[in-house]
């Protein structure tokens, strides 16, 4: 019976381990990240947005903003967009009509 009471604590050690491993995972997910258009303005937010920057179709840096916020005034054509979240870059292909 003993045997059996330390086979299930070390299975339930484990399981607990794997479920907070999971979690841990889940809330570091950066789908929290926000790209509207308003006018020509494009405004990309998120709680853990730490730098932003949009190029030209060409791979020229047009402007970098650094925070939670940041704004970007377009004309109309196709940009790339690099937003650095939870210590990840994602990017976002931009396109303007």
């Amino acid at each position: 019976m003993k045997k059996y009471l330390y086979e299930a604590s070390y299975l339930m050690t484990f399981c607990c381990l794997m479920a907070g491993y999971t979690f841990a995972n889940a809330a570091k997910n950066n789908e929290d990240l926000t790209v509207r258009f308003r006018e020509n303005t494009l405004v990309v937010t998120s709680t853990q947005l730490e730098e932003a920057k949009i190029y030209s179709k060409q791979g020229r840096l047009l402007q970098e903003e650094q925070g939670n916020f940041a704004e970007f005034e377009l004309e109309p054509g196709t940009y790339r967009l690099y937003a650095k979240v939870n210590g990840e870059t994602l990017t976002r292909r931009i396109e303007l009509r």
